[in-house]
């Protein structure tokens, strides 16, 4: 287990053996920046000031040439090799209220929403809250690397998990997925993200998606419903596809309280 100390402080952090930087400070309660953890974004970019590190993705698209020059690494996409120093500016709004565990689940049950699209749900081991919005990290037997899924519950029910997941052509996670049936068992490291549905904002909610994009929205939408600190607020849902047999979810929507009049189109 590799210690980590944020230059300039007295803030030191334990990331575990096969974690990364950035998962270790968030499970820690630190408010490491970040949004995909997957090494798209960028946000969770950092100095090494001493240490050796190992890199999960060789050319990641976070990281710009210039942050290549500059010797800079992804926090989602390097484990520590040696206690390491980093210079990264941690911030309050990215600590997590639900702390990521790292944790096996079962497939319980499916159900197919479209000829590509299908929903997973899976009961964790280890019961977990997560927000609205949120997203949590696969690792599918027999495929490298980790992939992001939007859960599309609540988390009222923190003992299971469910996703809406669209089917890749040629992909090898999805078109893994897609082959097991109820009782296998699958890591899932989560809850992550920071594009969920805030409680403490008066703004009405727009829900815009396609695809599996569907997912997170059905999670918000049904938070919006039910939830006593969201009620009151307007809710505006847009779902779009190719062709109609992409279109799916209006059938789960049509399910919920409508509040204040509110309608999906």
């Amino acid at each position: 287990m590799a210690l980590i100390k944020l230059a300039g402080s007295d803030v030191s952090w334990e990331c575990p053996e096969g974690d990364t930087v950035l998962r270790s400070a968030i499970r820690s309660g630190l408010g490491f920046p970040y949004e995909c953890n997957v090494g798209s974004c960028g946000n969770c970019r950092f100095d090494l000031v001493e240490g050796e590190v190992e890199h999960l993705r060789a050319d990641p698209p976070g990281l710009s040439e210039r942050d290549r020059q500059r010797g800079r690494r992804l926090g989602c996409q390097t484990r520590p090799k040696t206690d390491c120093v980093v210079k990264a500016r941690l911030m309050p709004r990215y600590v997590s209220r639900f702390r990521p565990v790292r944790q096996q689940a079962t497939l319980i049950g499916t159900v197919d929403l479209t000829h590509d699209m299908r929903e997973f749900r899976f009961r964790l081991d280890a019961p977990s809250g997560f927000l609205p919005g949120q997203y949590a990290l696969f690792s599918v037997p027999d495929v490298s690397g980790s992939r992001a899924y939007s859960m599309c519950n609540t988390g009222e029910s923190a003992a299971e998990w469910h996703f809406q997941i669209k089917r890749v052509p040629g992909g090898a996670a999805t078109g893994r997925l897609f082959e097991v049936a109820p009782g296998v068992r699958i890591a899932i490291d989560g809850p992550y993200g920071m594009a969920y549905v805030r409680e403490d904002s008066p703004r009405d909610i727009v829900c815009l998606a396609g695809g599996s994009g569907l997912s997170p929205m059905i999670s918000i939408a049904r938070a919006a419903a039910h939830a006593p600190a969201l009620q009151g607020r307007r809710l505006d849902f847009v779902y779009g596809g190719r062709a109609p047999r992409d279109i799916c979810g209006r059938n789960i929507l049509e399910e919920l309280p409508d509040l204040r009049g509110r309608k999906q189109r």
